[in-house]
């Protein structure tokens, strides 16, 4: 269930625009990182999810028209995410094979105007904005790691015993989102934007991990020779949170046409947090 959850919080922030209003398009490229579990007893995490994401968003204003019954395009942006890479690494005897997908579509809208108190953005406020949308995102990944000829000492005058195994950790999750968020951001010295907002997500995610591992043990006692065959399997499944609530916040760092931020995600009533960084170039 950690891991699902993980899963879906760690593109939180990925998959629309927090602290710009464009005239015509937004390009972000961002990452996330989500964890559920006690962040002062990391070995007591539920679940860990990586995410990463480009976004690409439009103003209708494009449009030919300038409404749409009582919408009002200029102020409606529609964003699409979508990224899928592997992430196979090798790290001395361990060896890391994974796939990640992502794909969603959102939408924004602005239902209060902004006020620019000092002009030439050196004081402003963006305004109230409603985002919602659809994500589904993936991954599956699968850790190998041999344990070969690894010496284990058992005792004075016991003798020492030699490793030759292999252990294989499978963790896949799948997640389906419906979020609503409401948004808001404050621009300072054009340079600085504080942005921050709530979130309520409806999910349908599932998570299975194994873990299957076996070789030999063999050497030489203190009275004779010693062989044996180990082994270790186990697996389990479990399905994400159907709700979640949560809080969000960040800081923004603005360049004419270019932006940095970071912004961090907390639950509401459970243990997630989470975190995603970007930059981006808007018009």
């Amino acid at each position: 269930t950690g891991v699902a959850n993980a899963n879906n919080f760690a593109y939180k922030g990925a998959n629309s625009d927090y602290s710009d209003k464009f005239d015509l398009f937004v390009v972000k490229a961002s990452g996330g990182l989500a964890v559920q579990g006690d962040l002062d007893d990391p070995e007591s995490a539920e679940g860990l999810g990586i995410g990463a994401a480009v976004t690409v968003g439009v103003n209708l204003d494009v449009l030919p028209v300038d409404k749409i019954g009582p919408i009002d395009l200029s102020k409606m942006d529609l964003f699409v995410s979508f990224m899928s890479y592997n992430i196979d690494q090798d790290f001395d005897d361990t060896n890391i094979e994974g796939d990640l997908s992502h794909f969603a579509v959102s939408g924004r809208y602005q239902i209060v105007d902004g006020v620019e108190f000092i002009p030439g953005s050196m004081l402003k406020w963006g305004g109230v904005f409603l985002h919602t949308g659809f994500q589904k995102s993936s991954s599956k990944i699968t850790a190998i790691q041999s344990i070969a000829d690894d010496n284990i000492s058992v005792g004075a005058g016991a003798g020492a015993y030699i490793t030759n195994t292999t252990a294989s950790f499978d963790i896949e999750a799948s997640t389906l989102s419906v979020p609503i968020e409401v948004s808001t951001y404050i621009r300072a010295a054009y340079v600085f934007t504080l942005f921050g907002g709530a979130g309520f997500d409806i999910v349908n995610g599932t998570s299975d991990a194994s873990l299957n591992a076996g070789g030999t043990v063999s050497g030489t006692g203190a009275t004779s020779t010693y062989a044996a065959t180990v082994s270790a399997n186990e697996s389990d499944s479990g399905e994400a949170d159907v709700t979640n609530m949560r809080v969000f916040g960040g800081m923004q760092f603005n360049l004419p046409l270019f932006r940095v931020y970071a912004q961090m995600n907390s639950g509401i009533g459970n243990d997630l947090i989470g975190l995603n960084v970007g930059a981006k170039i808007l018009w």
